[in-house]
């Protein structure tokens, strides 16, 4: 009887390896990846030569603006550059800001006005007219500011977004005005 049971343990053993053997196959699970998709909206008015275009505000060095845009088919946190063509030089010994400081006298109880010195350059520098990056928002949502000056009125700013893990880019120029 023991004998029998030993016997009978094994072929279950052997069919069941066999079994498992003839279970296994070399097809292996193909996990689907769809390249992501990038679409800009730069939330301004468009011609009908696909230009933009953005009014400069003659009373400020920068105007500045969004420009909005949606990322699909990311489910990682990604990152986003931003290239433009447009820079400008910030010289030494400018006038970066200019600084008003506003608060309630305690004494008085008069808003008083207390302007301060001018914060100034102290090197050249090559300012861009684009934040460089961002990253992709929990819905597919990428946003970047730009920021011209008004000495760049009748110039064209192209924009260029790349989603850097992929080759998906897209550019639009901004015609200033």
């Amino acid at each position: 009887m023991r004998f029998r049971i030993t016997n009978i343990l094994v072929w279950i053993i052997v069919i069941g390896s066999f079994l498992s053997l003839l279970a296994c196959s070399k097809q292996e699970n193909a996990i689907v990846t769809l390249e992501p998709t990038l679409e800009l909206d730069a939330r301004l008015p468009v011609d009908e030569n696909g230009y933009y275009h953005l009014s400069l505000n003659p009373t400020t060095n920068q105007t500045i603006h969004r420009i909005s845009g949606t990322v699909s088919n990311i489910t990682d946190p990604t990152k986003v550059s931003w290239e433009s063509n447009l820079f400008w030089w910030l010289l030494q010994g400018e006038i970066v800001a200019e600084i008003t400081k506003t608060y309630i006298n305690s004494f008085t109880g008069e808003l008083t006005y207390v302007n301060l010195p001018p914060l100034i350059n102290w090197k050249d520098a090559l300012v861009p007219t684009i934040n460089s990056s961002s990253y992709v928002g929990e819905y597919g949502e990428v946003n970047t500011v730009i920021a011209p000056i008004y000495r760049m009125k009748s110039d064209t700013l192209i924009v260029t977004v790349q989603i850097n893990e992929w080759v998906a880019t897209q550019s639009i120029k901004i015609v200033l005005e």
